[in-house]
């Protein structure tokens, strides 16, 4: 692959890959576009590093373009270390990074880290184009609208903005890899809008595409566009379940999003686009019967990642949801009725959390227990108002690399501190049952949806049993801690029972993974074929041409995350 100036350059796009990283493909495919050959990098885990620094230098022509994914802030350490470990091992090509993190942290990073040369501000396919071009030809990068670089002091410095793509034009996401399936049903990924109109106060995406799109929060694509797309992941890669990983499927009124499914349902038929399923995130006060009753019947609909977040009014003002605790339960409870499988997380340790506000939200846990879920605490991200906030409150501490904070209420730090240790195995560790569950009631819909031949109406009430028991259990620990730390006082020594509690909830956990196996079992011997979690990952560093290639899987499909 060459380019007009005859070269051979080539991108190295480093991210987490553990479903198919949208925001590097679609930079790779933009990259193949220009005509740059790219390879993708997965870093999954911080033990991949020497493993990426190996794929990277051991190339036969070492990249000149290094991209670094820093949106997450909770991994920049991991990306930042492989940048130092690349400089050490003698690389000299350009690094980069860019993604949420990366751009409202542009200038201390270029600030701290020499090893980074420039951050790509804001979306990424035609700015990162511009610079793997620019390396390729010699040409100084200054003029490359987007970019944060370092003047000839030294200092960090803003090039002239870029304005945000227009979606219809962006060549669609690179697809090559492996694909991956659930019971023999191969998963696609796919964007149909880009933000968010909500504004959340916690919440970064706002903020990013605000500034970075000129004052719009939230952009959709044509849905000619989006229908072109899925038709063809349908029919030349046989995908048969669309993981929208758009931060709201919905538009801000039920009537636009009503037409906007329909017309979207209508294109496909017309592109002869057979049975599908579709997993989408909402808001909870987007949902209405209509809606639900269009996506369900006209698009599939599978599963619904709601954003509740909180059922206590001072979280859910803390949090800037402009959302009720009715919109909540009545979201919930029409999804039930419609027999839509749904999943949620709560965050029950807010900076303003009170032990009146958890048991609100324990409530509602236990209202909808038999719906998967897992709860934590909210984070401090950068570009958000929350952090604002709390930096103008002076309640935060450490550096842009990782803030952290103490609850307001010393009973509630207490409270989470002590949760934090006895529930890491059952909700943030690998393989963690809240997590598990999520995956195995998604089994069950898959089954109910494509093989009614075989579908045992049982697995769903077990599905359910389980979320149930699990549900239960984790509400009854919180209120056994909260009671220790209102009862006792938040000093009060609490090791016995951190370890018994601990001791009683993986004596549960082990029960309840021994049945979901068992179930999952059951159903992928009833249907013929098993469900594929995790991607081989070929030589990371061949290079090929941006292609569309094969269906890659998405980890959300099944467990509700999202990269």
């Amino acid at each position: 692959m060459t380019t007009a100036a005859g070269t051979e350059p080539w991108a190295a796009l480093v991210g987490p890959e553990i479903e198919e990283n949208l925001g590097l493909r679609y930079v790779s495919a933009a990259l193949g576009r220009a005509g740059v050959a790219t390879a993708i990098v997965p870093f999954n885990v911080p033990e991949d590093l020497a493993a990426v620094r190996a794929r990277v230098l051991s190339a036969p022509s070492p990249p000149r373009l290094v991209a670094l994914s820093l949106s997450f802030q909770w991994r920049a350490r991991d990306f930042l270390g492989l940048a130092v470990a690349l400089r050490e091992a003698g690389y000299r090509g350009h690094i980069t990074g860019g993604g949420h993190f990366g751009t409202f942290c542009r200038r201390e990073l270029l600030r701290d880290f020499p090893e980074l040369d420039s951050i790509v501000r804001f979306e990424a396919e035609e700015t990162t184009a511009a610079l793997a071009l620019a390396l390729a030809r010699g040409e100084p990068l200054d003029g490359i609208a987007g970019l944060t670089l370092r003047d000839a002091e030294g200092r960090p410095t803003d090039t002239p903005p870029r304005g945000a793509p227009d979606l219809e034009r962006l060549p669609w996401p690179d697809r090559r890899g492996a694909p991956a399936s659930c019971l023999g049903h191969r998963i696609a990924p796919i964007v149909g809008s880009r933000g968010c109109y909500g504004s959340c106060a916690f919440c970064c995406i706002a903020a990013w595409h605000r500034e970075g799109g000129g004052g719009r929060r939230f952009r959709v694509r044509p849905v000619d566009d989006v229908a072109d797309e899925l038709a063809w992941l349908w029919r030349e890669l046989r995908a048969e379940i669309f993981i929208f990983h758009d931060d709201n499927f919905f538009l801000p009124r039920p009537a636009d999003s009503l037409a906007r499914i329909d017309a979207l349902a209508d294109a496909l038929a017309a592109r002869g686009v057979g049975r599908i399923a579709t997993v989408v995130k909402a808001r909870p006060n987007d949902l209405t019967r209509e809606v639900l009753l269009a996506l369900r019947e006209r698009l599939g609909l599978s599963r619904v990642f709601l954003g509740v977040e909180s059922d206590a009014d001072r979280g859910l003002a803390t949090l800037a949801r402009r959302v009720t605790r009715a919109e909540n339960r009545r979201a919930m409870d029409q999804l039930d009725e419609l027999g839509i499988f749904p999943c949620f997380n709560l965050l029950v340790f807010d900076p303003d959390a009170t032990p009146d506000d958890l048991e609100d939200n324990l409530a509602f846990l236990e209202a909808f227990a038999e719906t998967p879920s897992n709860f934590g605490r909210v984070e401090l991200y950068a570009g958000t108002p929350l952090l604002e906030r709390m930096q103008a409150e002076g309640r935060c501490r450490g550096d842009y690399l990782g803030w952290d904070y103490r609850l307001r209420d010393e009973r509630m730090q207490r409270v989470f501190s002590l949760a934090m240790g006895c529930f890491h195995p059952r909700n943030f560790a690998a393989g963690a049952l809240a997590n598990r569950l999520m995956g195995t009631r998604y089994d069950v819909e898959v089954a109910r949806l494509f093989h009614p031949e075989v579908y045992r109406p049982n697995w769903l009430a077990r599905a359910r049993t389980l979320s149930e028991r699990l549900a239960c259990d984790t509400a009854a620990a919180l209120r056994e801690i909260l009671a220790h730390v209102v009862e006792r006082g938040p000093a009060a020594p609490a090791a016995d029972l951190a370890a018994g509690l601990s001791h009683r909830m993986r004596a549960v956990e082990r029960e309840l993974k021994d049945e979901a196996t068992a179930l999952e079992e059951e159903i992928q011997r009833a249907v013929g074929a098993r469900c594929v979690h995790a991607r081989p990952v070929p030589n990371a560093l061949e290079i090929g041409k941006c292609v569309h290639g094969s269906a890659a899987m998405s980890y959300a499909a099944r467990n509700g995350g999202e990269e």
